[in-house]
């Protein structure tokens, strides 16, 4: 099989890492074995055999787990692309039991704006509340000297704290869905496809197939897509790698369905939103029945990085 330059500079780190790992446990071994000969201790024998064992233990587990995770998502991902993963009598039944459990979500018979902000609100509240907390706290450090605070991460509790809590009570406040009001001249067309829609939500992220109109919900905007403007509907899986103090610990799945679209100046652009695997092959299937009935199978992979400290 052969890589391309992501997995070749992949593959290498992982192996810089466990040299680096090997390269450790010897030096250990060999200041452990020079301490017992200089002190004659029996804890420094111990130390001797059971540190350079953990340390290159370690390393090696964690390349392990790397490689072999590497190798099954090259299936995955090959899986993912041809379809043949949907095509499966295994997942077609997990599916289809899926969708009894969690079918579209109602919507609020008060109105696509009442819908919106509820939404926005129930996302939005505890977040409002703890950084408005952090920035108080942070705000009483800094000029109140609180004991054990410290002045400059008081300062960037302030800042960050604050910046943070604007945003969220904008949220919570229905910021976005107000803007959208203002800014659309086409809003009752909106609003009477959003009605009659199909709505699917996931954490921050939420969207509404109309007949007319698709309206996604992101963290800090509302966007209302004619239909007749949408180019392409694809799905999308991210790899996401976690590393832990640098060291391989283990990945997770994102999916998302990718939408490329004209916007009212005639821009193209695109918009990805985040639902769960079951959650996206049920918007891609209302797709399939409002717009686009025989629309070829689509698919990307992506990857990104997570570092972590402990």
């Amino acid at each position: 099989m052969k890589f391309g330059s992501k997995e070749k500079a992949a593959v290498t780190a992982a192996k810089k890492k466990l040299m680096l790992g090997l390269g450790l446990g010897v030096i250990a071994a060999v200041l452990f074995v020079t301490l017992y000969f200089i002190f004659r201790r029996w804890e420094l024998t111990v130390c001797a055999i059971l540190i350079p064992i953990f340390i290159i233990g370690h390393f090696t587990h964690a390349y392990l787990k790397e490689k072999r995770q590497n190798k099954n998502f090259e299936k995955e991902k090959q899986d993912f692309q041809s379809g043949a993963k949907y095509r499966s009598e295994e997942w077609k039944a997990a599916f289809d039991s899926y969708k009894q459990k969690q079918p579209f979500e109602d919507i609020s018979p008060k109105g696509m704006k009442y819908d919106l902000v509820h939404r926005y609100r129930a996302d939005s509240g505890f977040g409002a509340v703890a950084w408005s907390l952090l920035f108080i706290l942070s705000a009483a450090a800094a000029f109140y000297p609180i004991k054990g605070w410290n002045f400059g991460y008081s300062i960037l509790g302030v800042v960050f704290g604050g910046y943070l809590s604007v945003r969220r009570i904008y949220n919570f406040s229905g910021g976005p869905v107000k803007k959208l009001y203002k800014t659309r001249n086409d809003i009752s067309e909106i609003e009477r496809s959003y009605a009659k829609g199909k709505m699917m939500s996931y954490g921050e992220n939420g969207i509404n197939i109309g007949s007319s109109y698709t309206v996604i919900y992101k963290c800090d905007d509302v966007i209302p897509i004619d239909n007749n403007t949408i180019l392409s509907v694809t799905r999308k899986m991210v790899r996401v790698k976690v590393y832990d103090n640098r060291l391989y610990s283990g990945q997770v799945y994102d999916y998302y369905v990718h939408i490329v679209y004209t916007d009212p100046d005639g821009d193209i652009r695109s918009v990805d939103v985040k639902l769960d695997e079951f959650r996206c092959e049920m918007i891609l299937e209302q797709f399939d029945r409002i717009i686009y009935p025989e629309r070829p199978t689509a698919a990307q992979v992506t990857e990104k990085t997570i570092y972590t400290v402990s």
